[in-house]
């Protein structure tokens, strides 16, 4: 198997966990290595592993039934890049602020959403340890009726 192949599989496993409310807080974290740096993410979380285990906890609370779909996998060398749709529904609280630096909070409001987005994995071996991110959250932010 080609390291590309071998990196296209792991992507599509990290999908699949992601996707899987049963093992994704158990399993999910797994595919990112603990010196994890992010990008792209709210600048009031910190930029590793951390930061983004509280960010994904976050939305996993808010949109529970969360679905992440890679449309398209771009593999060169070490790093995956990824087209995505993005869709849940709103039924746990958002917290809005996570992304403005203010704390203000929402309640479900049993919307759905639908949304795209794209990233980059940077892998050392089978483990991420970079990520860059870029999702349409206004489009969140519109269809939950909070623009």
């Amino acid at each position: 198997m080609s390291s590309v192949e071998s990196l296209r599989e792991v992507v599509q496993r990290l999908e699949r966990t992601f996707n899987d409310p049963q093992n994704r807080e158990s399993h999910y974290f797994d595919f990112y290595d603990d010196s994890l740096v992010i990008h792209g993410f709210p600048p009031n979380l910190p930029a590793n592993k951390d930061g983004f285990m509280e960010f994904d906890h976050f939305m996993w609370k808010a949109f529970p039934d969360i679905k992440i779909t890679f449309e398209e996998i771009i593999i060169e060398g070490n790093k995956v890049a990824c087209r995505y749709k993005l869709s849940g529904t709103h039924t746990g609280e958002f917290r809005v602020g996570i992304f403005r630096l203010v704390g203000k909070f929402t309640g479900p409001t049993n919307k759905k959403f639908n949304i795209e987005g794209m990233t980059v994995f940077s892998f050392r071996e089978s483990k991420i340890v970079e990520r860059w991110n870029l999702v349409d959250m206004m489009s969140l932010m519109e269809q939950l009726g909070m623009s």
